[in-house]
C-alpha cells in the first residue's frame, strides 16, 4: 500500500463534485421533459396537437367584485390559425361590432367596420391575442422557445389533489410574471394553473374540459384572487368554452 492509498486529491475531489451536479442538473431536466411529455400524452399527443390548422370558439367571461356581484360579461369569438400563425378576436361592446387581427406581428383592429390606428388600444389587442392562445392552447405551448422550466416536486392543489408542480418563466418576455402548472399526479393532465402578476397572485382551475378533440381543451374554468397565504380570497372570473370549429391539416 503506497502513501497515497487514503489520500483523495482536491482536483480529483472537484471532478466528483462537478460530476455529480451535472448528473443532478441533467435529472432536473429530464424530471421537467418527462413531465410535459406526458402531459401532452395525455391531452392526445404531440401529433394530433401539430396536425392542427384551426380552431375557433366561443369564450365567455363573467368577472365578479369581493362580494360575489357580476362586475362584467363578456363574449368573445376567437379563431386560431397555425402555419401561419394568427388570431383573430370578435365582440361586441355598448352596440360597437370590433375585429382584431394578429398575424405575422401585424395588428388590426376595426370598429364596425372601420380600421382603428390608436396605438394603446393596438397595443391591448396584442396583449389580448397573445393570452387567448396561451391560455386556450396548453399544455402545449410549454414547449415554445423561450419558456424556463423547473420541476418542484408534487404537492396537494388545495389539500386535496395530488399535483405535480412545474414552475414556468419567461426570462425574454414577461420577466414579472411567475407561472405555476399543475399536472394530476395520476392521469397528468392540466388541472390549475397559478400566475403571479406584479404582486396578485390568482388560481385558475381547469374544472371541466371538452372530450370531442380528444384533447381536453378547456371547458369550464374559475379564476380565484389569493391573498398573502395563498389561500383563496375570492371568485374573480368564471370562464366558458365552446368549440365551433375544428380543422386539421
Amino acid at each position: 500500500m503506497n502513501r497515497y492509498s487514503f489520500f483523495i486529491r482536491p482536483s480529483f475531489l472537484i471532478l466528483i463534485l462537478g460530476i455529480s451536479l451535472l448528473q443532478y442538473r441533467c435529472s432536473k431536466k429530464m424530471d421537467t421533459a418527462l413531465l410535459i411529455n406526458k402531459s401532452i400524452a395525455a391531452h392526445g399527443g404531440k401529433e394530433k396537437w401539430g396536425n392542427v390548422s384551426t380552431i375557433t370558439y366561443i369564450k365567455k367571461t363573467i368577472l365578479y367584485q369581493p362580494n360575489g356581484e357580476i362586475e362584467q360579461e363578456n363574449r368573445q369569438k376567437i379563431s386560431h390559425y397555425f402555419q401561419p400563425n394568427s388570431t383573430q378576436i370578435e365582440w361586441e361592446r355598448s352596440d360597437v361590432q370590433y375585429k382584431s387581427i394578429v398575424q405575422n406581428g401585424e395588428i388590426h383592429l376595426f370598429e364596425n367596420g372601420i380600421e382603428v390606428y390608436d396605438s394603446l388600444q393596438l397595443s391591448q389587442v396584442r396583449q389580448s391575442s397573445n393570452g387567448a392562445l396561451y391560455v386556450f392552447w396548453q399544455p402545449y405551448k410549454l414547449l415554445d422557445i423561450g419558456t424556463k422550466l423547473e420541476y418542484e416536486g408534487q404537492t396537494n392543489l388545495l389539500d386535496s389533489l395530488p399535483v405535480h408542480v412545474l414552475k414556468v418563466t419567461y426570462p425574454e418576455g414577461n420577466q414579472n410574471d411567475i407561472w405555476h402548472y399543475f399536472f394530476d399526479a395520476k392521469t397528468f393532465k392540466l388541472s390549475a394553473t397559478q400566475v403571479n402578476h406584479e404582486g396578485r397572485i390568482s388560481l385558475i382551475i381547469n374544472e371541466v374540459v371538452e372530450t370531442k378533440t380528444g384533447m381536453y381543451l378547456n371547458k369550464i374554468r374559475k379564476s380565484y384572487f389569493l391573498d398573502s397565504l395563498e389561500k383563496i380570497n375570492y371568485l374573480r372570473a368564471a370562464y366558458d368554452y365552446e368549440i365551433q370549429t375544428l380543422i386539421y391539416r
